[in-house]
């Protein structure tokens, strides 16, 4: 996934979400999962193209993602959520965010590589 230069949404709450994988993935047929992870990476791109998904990481050797989510409610960001192949595989914290005295700038108005 590239990075992008993020357009600033109005109104909107940043949420910190931490996804950690289930033993349910490595379950499926190599052929079945392989489909399952380009259809993934093609719904995250979009949002990352959408502005929802700000920013995101994996932790070394544990395959969980770290991930900023810009949405306009809870409920937006569980719909925006849903749409992912991989959720039924991962278990979810998720945590909403506020700005920080020290640092006042979103993270989704920071200017990012293109």
């Amino acid at each position: 996934m590239s990075h992008r230069a993020i357009t600033p949404r109005e109104n909107t709450v940043d949420h910190l979400v931490t996804a950690t994988p289930t033993g349910g993935l490595l379950e499926l047929a190599a052929e079945e999962r392989d489909a399952l992870m380009t259809r993934e990476r093609q719904v995250a791109t979009a949002l990352v193209d959408a502005g929802v998904i700000v920013w995101m990481w994996r932790l070394p050797e544990s395959g969980t993602s770290v991930t900023i989510w810009n949405a306009e409610s809870r409920e937006d960001l569980d719909a925006h959520l849903r749409t992912l192949p991989v959720l039924p595989y991962n278990d979810l914290e998720i945590t909403a965010l506020a700005l920080h005295p020290a640092f006042p700038t979103p993270l989704r108005a920071a200017a990012r590589p293109a």
